[in-house]
């Protein structure tokens, strides 16, 4: 089934598994970008605290049961696979008829109660006042909500303004329960958090930027901090993941794990520097060697970035990123492989990132798991937006083939390779390679 909001079916659907949300306490996180970051170092922080954590992302990368993991691993296949069937089987018994996301949900919180954790931590899917993870959890279970920066996306299906998807993200918020707040958001977005935080007497922490501190150390090296009361000061620039804006996520993630400190004691400064160095986001500004799509070293410098960012926030945020990169070719050039879901306005993003003298490979990618509505824009579409942003057929280079066909002749010349437009085109590529990237 499609995507279909609402929370009667999930409600129903756990009912009927007897509960397994209440055997846990939970981080809620919601937002348009940045959230998959967020929970990825709040899981691993947890993880590197002795606790036994569980994580819910989406979209999965590679197959659903990516999206859940225990202690910073995908669960076992026939773990997920005994608990999808038991939730299938009981949506069709009690004649649910519960979606394709709202089945992964209970499958991933039927784990986590077979698996008896400590903690999940649970990205919202799609907004958040309706999305199948804002169910009722048991009372006091929530740690604490984040809502991190909010764009428009998804407009079908949560409001074509800031302030419509701003009251669809804070339907998260749970009566009394610290609320963290991404500090770059929109004085709208803030607005309407606010507002929708006081009518249930949330406590919300803004995280600002100016709370981040330049500081150096004795050898001239120069670093981000963020101090905290309760584990002192926290160097934001160890974060293994690219992209300057990690520092606020990750600043995000710390702040609400101080909230929620009285009931995390074993969360402490070493803990949270030792989940920090750990933390893993595949397919988020991801560097890889051209060399694992050309099949030989002689491209060992030369680099090619994966990254999902499918909306024009992130496809900003990714064109600041791929500035540096351009330092690495000799001309400034960028050879890019995009691919896009059907619905979204290809020519808006492309223009953010193509610049004069780039060349372009349009992509696509193959049927996800569990989402069959979602299908990739044709590549003639891409084609012509590419012909009228770059002025010319020139730099617009069309191969057939897999994705790692098309990547690796993008290799051919000698500059960064950026795979972007589509999550589920990063999946593809991930697929074909090594494990190691998980």
């Amino acid at each position: 089934m499609s995507i279909n909001l609402g929370l009667e079916r999930v409600a129903s659907l756990l009912h009927a598994l007897k509960s397994p949300q209440k055997g846990f306490q939970v981080f809620h996180v919601a937002g348009t970008n940045g959230k998959g970051s967020v929970c990825a170092y709040l899981s691993s922080i947890l993880h590197h605290s002795s606790l036994t954590t569980g994580r819910f992302t989406s979209p999965h990368l590679i197959h659903p049961r990516y999206s859940i993991s225990i202690n910073e691993k995908p669960v076992a296949k026939a773990l997920f696979d005994d608990a999808h069937r038991m939730v299938q089987l009981m949506s069709k018994r009690e004649a649910i008829d519960a979606t394709s996301f709202e089945l992964l949900t209970a499958t991933a919180l039927e784990i986590f109660y077979r698996k008896g954790i400590d903690v999940a931590v649970v990205e919202v899917g799609l907004g958040g006042r309706f999305d199948a993870t804002n169910v009722d959890y048991k009372v006091g279970g929530v740690l604490g909500t984040i809502i991190t920066r909010i764009g428009l996306d998804h407009q079908r299906f949560l409001g074509d303004t800031i302030e419509e998807i701003a009251y669809q993200k804070t339907g998260i918020m749970r009566r009394d329960v610290p609320v963290t707040v991404h500090g770059d958001n929109e004085e709208a977005a803030r607005k309407v958090i606010l507002h929708d935080a006081s009518i249930k007497d949330c406590p919300v922490t803004i995280v600002s930027p100016w709370l981040l501190r330049q500081e150096v150390d004795e050898h001239g090296l120069a670093s981000v901090c963020l101090h905290t009361k309760s584990f002192g000061n926290i160097n934001l620039s160890d974060t293994p993941l690219n992209g300057s804006y990690q520092h606020m996520n990750l600043a995000c993630a710390i702040t609400a794990l101080e909230l929620a400190q009285a009931s995390l004691p074993t969360v402490t400064s070493s803990s949270i520097r030792e989940g920090i160095a750990n933390t893993k986001w595949p397919g988020r500004l991801q560097l890889l060697n051209a060399s694992e799509f050309t099949g030989d070293d002689i491209n060992i410098q030369q680099r090619v970035l994966l990254d999902g960012a499918h909306n024009v926030q992130a496809a900003t945020f990714l064109g600041e990123y791929v500035e540096t990169l351009r330092k690495e070719s000799k001309d400034g050039s960028i050879s890019w492989v995009m691919a896009f879901s059907g619905h979204r306005n290809c020519k808006e993003i492309m223009s953010l990132l193509l610049r004069s003298g780039d060349r372009f490979y349009p992509a696509s990618f193959g049927p996800v798991d569990e989402m069959e509505w979602v299908h990739p824009l044709e590549k003639n579409e891409l084609i012509i937006a590419a012909k009228d942003i770059l002025g010319s057929e020139e730099f617009v280079l069309s191969v057939d083939g897999a994705t790692k066909d098309i990547i690796s002749d993008a290799c051919k010349h000698e500059s960064p390779v950026v795979v972007c437009g589509s999550l589920y085109l990063v999946s593809d590529v991930l697929a074909g390679l090594r494990g190691e990237y998980f």
